[in-house]
């Protein structure tokens, strides 16, 4: 009996390109072995469908394309550790900053705050879904007036126009009886 090929949300080859750097990978995670990248891959996928609840497969039209970006963030990070040993990669380094804002995108879509469902297009409902309706939720209450802003509104031309508040127009007299500063 013969086990299926695992089915992986991104490529070697794909992760290969993000680990290269413009020395065509030299010095980088991106000289594993095929076999090295897939573990990589795997251990990333895993992940993805873990924090997502769901199996994704690559090949079907409605496969979100942040997923497969999720996956690669991950898997740079595990093959990187694998090349480098486990040695310390700091704070700042790319991959540590990839990882974790996939990391951070995975949590937000766990507790639902991000969705990565989409209709593919031509679908029903694909226009809804892909940009839905905006609304503005104002929460600064009705204290100001349009004379605050020091501009008005040009009916001839549609535009905002500069404008000084009848209570301001006598400042400048004012301000030059104080004398010198």
């Amino acid at each position: 009996m013969t086990t299926p090929a695992a089915v992986y949300y991104a490529t070697t080859d794909d992760l290969r390109l993000v680990l290269d750097s413009t020395d065509a990978g030299t010095g980088t995670a991106a000289q594993l072995s095929d076999e090295q990248l897939g573990l990589a891959l795997r251990a990333a996928t895993g992940r993805v469908t873990a924090y997502t609840g769901e199996v994704y497969d690559p090949s079907a039209d409605t496969f979100p394309p942040m997923i497969a970006d999720l996956t690669l963030d991950l898997a740079a990070w595990w093959a990187t550790t694998y090349y480098s040993k486990q040695k310390e990669m700091g704070p700042n380094h790319p991959i540590v900053l990839r990882y974790t804002a996939a990391t951070k995108v995975l949590d937000d879509i766990r507790q639902g705050v991000i969705s990565v469902d989409f209709a593919a297009p031509g679908t029903v409902g694909a226009e809804e879904e892909l940009a839905p309706a905006a609304r503005v939720i104002n929460q600064i209450p009705n204290i100001f007036t349009p004379d605050d802003s020091n501009t008005r509104y040009d009916p001839s031309t549609g535009y905002l126009m500069p404008s000084t508040p009848p209570d301001m127009l006598g400042r400048s007299r004012l301000l030059d009886d104080w004398g010198p500063y």
